[in-house]
């Protein structure tokens, strides 16, 4: 299951504590691709613009058959507003059985 109670970056990327003094932590609304409800859960992820928190979010959340919804820079006046008191329950992570291995 996707753990939301973390702060996110880049999957196997090294960045130093210098460079990432320069990156914001973007709050990210994802919900279900496929969903009963428009609330999001919030993630938050560290980036140097919206552009690639997109990014970041996308390549973490595509497994769970997730989408993001929206992007809140910090400093927003809704950043850190949590709205998923509606939301449809996190999926567990999903395994493709449709993909063939070419026999």
């Amino acid at each position: 299951m996707l753990d939301l109670t973390t702060t996110f970056s880049k999957p196997n990327s090294i960045v130093t504590p210098f460079l990432r003094s320069f990156m914001g932590t973007f709050q990210v609304g994802i919900r279900n691709a496929i969903a009963d409800s428009s609330a999001v859960h919030n993630m938050y992820v560290k980036a140097f613009d919206i552009e690639e928190a997109y990014d970041i979010a996308m390549e973490i959340i595509k497994p769970y058959d997730m989408i993001v919804k929206d992007i809140v820079a910090p400093g927003d006046e809704i950043y850190g507003e949590d709205n998923s008191a509606d939301a449809d329950p996190l999926p567990v992570l999903r395994i493709r059985r449709d993909v063939g291995f070419g026999f």
